[in-house]
């Protein structure tokens, strides 16, 4: 096999896509001072997070199932970077989830959600699940510009062609 699936291009791409969605509203939301206008974000963020996690499930079932490229390099200590990096990437986008679960659950904005009372929404600097949300979410962006990084340097530098690997259509 010299490339992922169609299926398993696809939702990696769309969890890129879901997470930057999800990094710019997550922004939005501590930025603003609209309390009306949080309360009528938190609920498409916390759906892009439920959507990133399920997404994250699927394709490690589809690659498992449907099998995955030979490893990308000759040496096998960089191919052992590349797995374990792959694998950080799906347990800090799952961690981040989970977390912001865990924050929405001990926060009470589900309340101020339930009554839709923008003056109930709280002070998410006094929550310590955030202060979590928040570390996975830079872990995970690190990951993210290290496998970016990796991949040009593959693409642009070895010039062995390997973003086709991972594209839905194919070049």
């Amino acid at each position: 096999m010299k490339q992922y699936s169609k299926r398993s291009a696809f939702i990696h791409w769309l969890i890129f896509l879901l997470v930057i969605a999800a990094l710019y509203l997550g922004h939005n939301l501590d930025e603003s001072k609209n309390t009306a206008q949080k309360l009528s974000m938190f609920p498409v963020h916390f759906l892009i997070g439920d959507l990133v996690l399920l997404l994250v499930l699927l394709r490690i079932y589809f690659r498992k199932k449907d099998g995955e490229p030979a490893p990308a390099n000759a040496n096998p200590l960089l191919n052992k970077i590349a797995a374990g990096t792959h694998v950080l990437l799906n347990l800090s986008l799952i961690a981040v989830a989970v977390s912001g679960v865990a924050t929405a659950a001990t926060s009470g904005v589900i309340e101020a959600l339930k009554k839709g009372d923008p003056n109930l929404i709280p002070d998410f600097d006094k929550v310590d699940a955030k202060e979590f949300h928040e570390l996975f979410i830079g872990l995970m962006l690190l990951l993210v510009a290290f496998h970016v990084v990796a991949a040009l340097y593959h693409q642009f530098v070895v010039k062995d062609n390997l973003l086709r690997r991972i594209m839905v259509r194919r070049f």
